[in-house]
């Protein structure tokens, strides 16, 4: 089942900063239902500032604020119920099947020593038929390629019914087909949503909002037609944007070789 809009969580960020230069303060209101798509070169911070809001580091300075709570007072069970995470890279050994990966997301919604219900049951199958695979469930996790891990763990997050999803590069080992479907149904979920995207042309038609991070500081924050720019492509990566479209671009590199005009 998908999480019906009245759960999105609101998600804010006030001054959060980590490491020594990593990341430096960053403030932003991202409104319940929203997708917020975060941008940058590598190196960027952008799988730092994911790991503040899922809550695996503890900001350095400032706080991550959900529904105006602070996820560090908050209890890690209610935040597991409320936050879900899919990250870049995904291990391999799991000795468990596909379904019983995506029976991990209802862990959270569990009393102690208490097996899964009925609904459990009905929600991860849910959860496959939505990524496309029944066909895997009894298929052992680390049998499969690493695009079919990746829908796998979105299946995981989906399951968990929660308030905002982080997606660190969601669409990594996809092929185009699933990174648009992935995508597409991240985006109808209803819940909050913060990923961090490499493709500036996936945005269009998926994120409300964009963040762009440069060496840990952010460049601009806000909706997806004013920020994302030629101007600000070229601050944030280096390469020259040339519009082909409402925030669709062709990209070039700087022509570093140009002759000097003669004295």
């Amino acid at each position: 089942m998908s999480c019906p809009p009245e759960t999105a969580a609101e998600l804010t960020l006030e001054g959060v900063s980590w490491g020594d230069g990593i990341l430096h303060p960053v403030s932003l209101q991202l409104g319940a239902g929203r997708v917020l798509g975060v941008l940058g070169a590598n190196g960027a911070g952008k799988s730092t500032l994911l790991r503040l809001i899922y809550r695996f580091h503890t900001p350095q300075s400032g706080r991550v604020l959900l529904d105006g709570q602070d996820i560090h007072a908050m209890p890690a069970r209610r935040v597991a119920q409320r936050v879900a995470a899919v990250l870049q890279e995904q291990p391999t050994d799991f000795a468990l099947t596909v379904s019983e990966i995506v029976a991990l997301g209802r862990a959270p919604h569990r009393r102690a020593l208490s097996g899964p219900s009925a609904r459990d049951a009905h929600v991860v199958e849910h959860a496959l038929a939505r990524l496309s695979l029944l066909d895997f469930a009894q298929r052992p996790f680390g049998t499969l390629s690493g695009g079919e891990r990746q829908r796998v763990m979105v299946a995981r997050a989906l399951a968990q019914e929660p308030g905002l999803i982080v997606l660190d590069e969601p669409t990594n080992h996809l092929d185009i087909r699933h990174q648009l479907e992935v995508l597409r149904l991240v985006r109808g979920l209803g819940a909050t949503v913060v990923a961090s995207l490499h493709d500036l042309n996936l945005v269009q038609g998926f994120a409300d909002d964009l963040l762009v991070l440069q060496g840990g500081r952010a460049l601009a924050f806000g909706p997806v037609a004013r920020v994302l720019t030629p101007d600000l492509i070229a601050r944030a990566f280096g390469v020259r944007a040339h519009p082909r479209g409402p925030a669709r671009f062709d990209f070039s590199l700087f022509d570093e070789m140009q002759q000097e005009t003669p004295a």
